[in-house]
């Protein structure tokens, strides 16, 4: 059982995109949700959502949010604080967590006991505290991109990296034939994937591995990859954009997300220097998702 203190605060939809960007916390996750039928003069209005281990300070968060609210020309929000008493958060999070349908793939709980639609790609994937199980947008879009690829190629070896709980490496090895490798600097992300590679039947195919960008050897043994998956964030991403050029195979595709639509520019233009260009585009709220490939000669 764990308990936990949730701060919030309501902004126009113009906003969102800055706070995301921008706040600096010490929060055990952020996240931000639209309210449904908000309409302002705006637009749909967003809810900004922060958790805690220990009770904030209203003070300090208005000091927090004050720069940024002044930024986007807004007046002062008020802020609501709340405590979330103990309960057994993974089987709350399941009993609110119905299965779901993205492109090709059927993703749901252990709870689950129902077969999949017909013609469905199923995964199984169990949410956590510290890693969802499919259901933010910038996963959406990864696994919409996944599914459209499939329509066209077949690919052999494939590299998630940033894998969290390994949805993106599963969904691939559920595709298609392929040795992949599914790679995070996060030790219990790894666990957690390594323990759904197990449970969604492909570890005879694909590695969980513990490693720092590209470097962990195994990584470089394997490639060079014709997919290669990175699901992060738009900083890391342009700072590894020269070692995914040197891991990806000549006719190789990546799909590229974590970013926000204002960061897509900017991720673009860090992978263009290698010779990579758009291919597709997928926007999914404030969340973009990026599938590029290598210039033709």
């Amino acid at each position: 059982m764990v308990s936990f203190w949730k701060s919030s605060f309501v902004v126009p939809v113009h906003a969102i995109n800055l706070f995301l960007e921008s706040i600096d916390a010490d929060a055990l996750s952020i996240a931000a949700f639209e309210i449904d039928g908000s309409e302002n003069g705006n637009g749909a209005l967003w809810r900004f959502e922060m958790l805690h281990a220990d009770e904030p300070a209203r003070e300090d968060l208005e000091v927090l949010i004050e720069p940024l609210l002044q930024r986007a020309e807004l007046d002062a929000v008020p802020i609501e604080i709340d405590f979330v008493p103990d309960q057994d958060w993974v089987k709350q999070v399941q009993a609110d967590m119905p299965p779901r349908k993205v492109g090709r793939f059927w993703i749901h709980g252990s709870h689950i006991d129902m077969s999949p639609p017909l013609g469905m790609v199923p995964i199984e994937l169990d949410a956590g505290l510290a890693f969802g199980s499919g259901e933010h947008a910038t996963t959406q879009g990864c696994l919409e991109a996944i599914h459209r690829i499939a329509r066209r190629r077949r690919f052999r070896r494939v590299l998630d990296m940033g894998c969290g709980a390994g949805m993106l490496a599963i969904a691939a090895a559920k595709c298609w034939p392929v040795r992949g490798v599914a790679a995070d600097n996060d030790p219990m992300a790894v666990e957690v994937a390594a323990q759904n590679i197990v449970l969604n039947g492909v570890a005879s195919r694909v590695d969980a591995v513990l490693s720092e960008g590209y470097g962990n050897p195994q990584i470089r043994a394997l490639g060079p990859y014709d997919l290669i998956l990175a699901n992060i964030l738009a900083d890391p991403l342009c700072t590894m954009a020269k070692d995914l050029d040197r891991h990806l195979a000549i006719d190789g595709v990546a799909v590229l997300s974590g970013l926000l639509a204002r960061q897509a520019g900017r991720v673009l233009a860090a992978h263009r220097r290698f010779g990579l260009q758009l291919r597709r585009r997928i926007d999914i709220g404030p969340w973009t998702t990026l599938e590029m490939s290598r210039k033709k000669a």
